[in-house]
């Protein structure tokens, strides 16, 4: 049986635009359904895809396949008015599901599916048109045809090698939501108090604590994290020459997710990373090139202080913590086998490494919301990148979340 659909507290907006973003760069697999309909729709005797592939290959789908791209990587559907030739010709349900319902999302808890939205969509990024609220009758027509699931799935791990039922790890992270939604405090503050939640949690001997012990020990570490956190603010220090290193090489592959960056599955262009990677890890000289979208800088000139920017500026970065960890969607989508200490600093990195990437995209001028935005879109579409959510980049959290390097990474790039 389908779990219930609910919303967040704080109901996001979204309408599509018809930006074509979500049709440029993007991966979609196909399940066997969504082959099947593309089949049955006959591409093959439109004169413009008789020589043109509709789908590739691609062994991680259900169906063996994915979309195919073209040359210039947007999806092989997308037309000139940046709208998709099978919504034009046979109507939004002829589309594949995933098409169909991005950036809708379902996070699925024990008893229930939170329908969120993903920001990798601009339009969502901004919070811009009608409320989710209006999209949950054709979500759930989807789930009732079987082609979207709502079935309740495991809890995050507390640790690695330590798992905890759905009632405990709930009041955990509701204990760190608690944390990233304080508005009395800034975003770069709510983040360093979540990190501090995490260091001590992982200090914990909990493995001898009953489920009752560990619901105590959140409520009791939330409280005291603001007052532990102080130093960071009241003593800020540059992070130490490694940790900036790790950082780097986490924020270049931010980078590549830019929504005008192109997907490209070619040698030449796993040379271009290694020299991106080579040149980003030295910290020196004229920054790398990511098909033309950052502007050329010195690598220094990133790591000067941005001020205080307008209040607005703020809002899309604040956006994508706050709803994140309201969803629980940082713990649960794509990183079943990381922890919730992992988790919290993976979700926690994205701050900096926004506020680095503006500071690239900024170069010579003023940042503006549109930068901002196009910065939480590529955050967003790290959900199920493999350099980002495997076990290399946990390693790098765990690196960086030891001695507070994390935390001095947040309070450094939020200068």
């Amino acid at each position: 049986m389908s779990l219930p659909i609910v919303l967040l507290e704080n109901e996001e907006k979204w309408d599509c635009h018809q930006c074509g973003f979500c049709c440029r760069g993007s991966l979609i697999p196909l399940s066997n359904l969504d082959a099947e309909r593309l089949k049955k729709q006959k591409w093959n005797e439109q004169p413009e895809y008789q020589r043109l592939r509709i789908m590739t290959s691609d062994r991680s789908a259900e169906s063996g396949y994915r979309l195919a791209h073209r040359a210039n990587g947007s999806c092989v559907f997308l037309n000139e008015d940046g709208l998709c030739r099978i919504h034009s010709k046979f109507g939004i349900e002829a589309k594949p599901t995933i098409c169909q319902t991005f950036p809708l999302q379902l996070i699925s808890h024990e008893h229930q599916a939170v329908l969120t939205i993903r920001r990798a969509c601009p339009s969502a990024a901004a919070d811009l048109g009608r409320g989710v609220s209006n999209q949950r009758a054709f979500i759930k027509g989807l789930v009732r045809d079987n082609r979207l699931e709502a079935q309740a799935k495991s809890p995050p791990l507390l640790k690695i090698g330590e798992a905890r039922d759905w009632g405990t790890m709930r009041s955990v992270l509701e204990s760190v939501g608690d944390l990233l939604q304080d508005v009395r405090y800034p975003p770069v503050r709510r983040l360093v108090h979540a990190l501090q939640f995490a260091s001590l949690l992982q200090a914990a001997k909990t493995k001898r604590l009953s489920d009752a012990q560990i619901v105590e020990l959140a409520r009791t570490l939330a409280e005291l994290v603001p007052e532990e956190s102080k130093p960071f603010f009241d003593d800020p220090q540059a992070p130490k020459a490694y940790s900036k290193i790790l950082f780097r090489i986490a924020a270049i592959y931010y980078a590549r997710l830019h929504p005008e960056a192109r997907y490209k599955s070619s040698w030449p262009a796993r040379f271009q990373l290694m020299n991106t990677a080579w040149t980003v890890m030295r910290g020196t000289g004229r920054t790398p090139t990511i098909d033309k979208i950052f502007p050329v800088a010195n690598m220094e000139a990133l790591e000067i202080p941005l001020g205080v920017m307008r209040p607005e500026m703020y809002v899309p970065l604040a956006r994508f913590m706050e709803t994140n960890s309201a969803s629980f969607m940082y713990a649960i989508s794509d990183r079943q086998s990381w922890s919730v200490i992992d988790s919290i600093r993976g979700l926690a990195l994205r701050f900096p490494v926004a506020l680095w990437m503006l500071r690239w995209l900024a170069q010579g001028r003023q940042p503006t919301v549109q930068d901002v935005l196009q910065v939480v879109v590529a955050l967003d579409r790290s959900q199920g990148y493999a350099p980002l959510c495997g076990t290399n980049h946990r390693w790098r959290l765990s690196m960086l979340g030891a001695n507070g390097e994390l935390e001095r990474l947040v309070v450094w790039y939020a200068r």
